[in-house]
């Protein structure tokens, strides 16, 4: 294996691992509110969702703090040779990213219409307190990061096996 695919792997690998820490984050973001929503409106209370969130954002801080450690990894690896990013930060490369921007750009869009629909469509229910929606902000932010990575991992995945 050349460093080329060496290092296209492991930009793949902390990709796969920003997603999947995010990922992680976001379901237990939403499990509280997705479950207190349903048909269990007495579990769980707030007061016993708050470890759920607490987890949720210990496992965004190590996600975080685990890819900025692989990250510059990555970059001084980079950074040692200038003919090696050329070729790995190629004109499909930086396509793929912008399509990637592009498709998470219109999945924030999207979520931000259907958080407004269920505002608007359950605001009855939301005066009274039975429904809670998540946090928009953490909603929106794992909504983009989790559409961004997966998008160019989706676009990126012919590099891979060439």
């Amino acid at each position: 294996m050349n460093k080329i695919e060496r290092l296209s792997r492991m930009r793949r690998n902390i990709l796969l691992f920003v997603l999947a820490g995010t990922g992680i984050a976001a379901a237990l973001l939403v499990f509280p509110e997705i479950v207190r929503s349903g048909r269990y409106h007495w579990w769980p209370a707030p007061k016993t969702s708050l470890p759920f969130y607490y987890g949720a954002f210990l496992i965004w801080a190590v996600t975080l703090f685990v890819f900025g450690l692989m990250y510059m990894m990555y970059k001084r690896k980079l950074k040692k040779d200038p003919a090696l990013r050329a070729a790995i930060d190629d004109e499909r490369v930086r396509a793929n990213w912008l399509r990637a921007y592009r498709f998470a750009f219109f999945t924030i869009v999207i979520i931000a219409v259907l958080m407004k629909l269920a505002e608007t469509a359950f605001a009855g229910v939301l005066l009274r307190g039975g429904l809670l929606l998540p946090d928009r902000t953490w909603f929106f932010l794992s909504g983009a990061l989790l559409a961004l990575v997966s998008s160019f991992l989706f676009y990126n995945r012919g590099t891979q096996d060439e």
